[in-house]
């Protein structure tokens, strides 16, 4: 399959079950290839109990696509979609999924009415900033991390 022969029109999308929400894990390994099965599963367990839910696309019965995300209210904006670990398989890029996927998360958001629609995205993950420009996010803020106990920024070794 390469972006050329994917159809838009034959991807269904759809909420996952709870049950199902651990079939995501091959999609974000690609999108986390240092997570092993063992910590996906250790924090999964962990973020479902708080709301942790989880939408795919899917061709056939290929999982094509997936997105996390959290519906929950903070002080500073009200109640909100947080789209977490949202991804397009490589094979699908250029086809318009992502766009779709933003879609059916901006629906979910309206239908569960959010005030706003909320995402992370890594400093220099340049495609992924241009790409939700172009579905309409704007950059408003900074996300800082800090490991406990560490003046080592997260994802570096001290």
């Amino acid at each position: 399959m390469n972006r050329k022969s994917a159809n838009p029109a034959k991807i269904a999308l759809r909420e996952l079950k709870k049950s199902e929400i651990p079939s995501i894990f091959p999609l974000i390994t690609l999108h986390n290839p240092k997570i092993t099965k063992r910590l996906f599963t250790l924090r999964l367990k962990d973020i479902l109990p708080f709301g942790y839910r989880a939408m795919a696309a899917f061709d056939g019965k290929r999982m094509v696509a997936v997105s996390g995300f959290w519906i929950h209210s903070r002080f500073w904006c009200g109640r909100q979609l947080d789209i977490d670990n949202f991804f397009v398989h490589p094979e699908y890029r250029g086809a318009k999924l992502g766009a779709q996927l933003v879609a059916w998360l901006e629906a979910k958001a309206i239908e569960e009415k959010c005030d706003l629609m909320v995402l992370d995205a890594y400093v220099d993950s340049f495609l992924a900033h241009r790409f939700y420009h172009r579905e309409g996010f704007a950059t408003t803020g900074y996300h800082f991390t800090k490991v406990p106990g560490s003046k080592t920024p997260w994802g570096m070794k001290e």
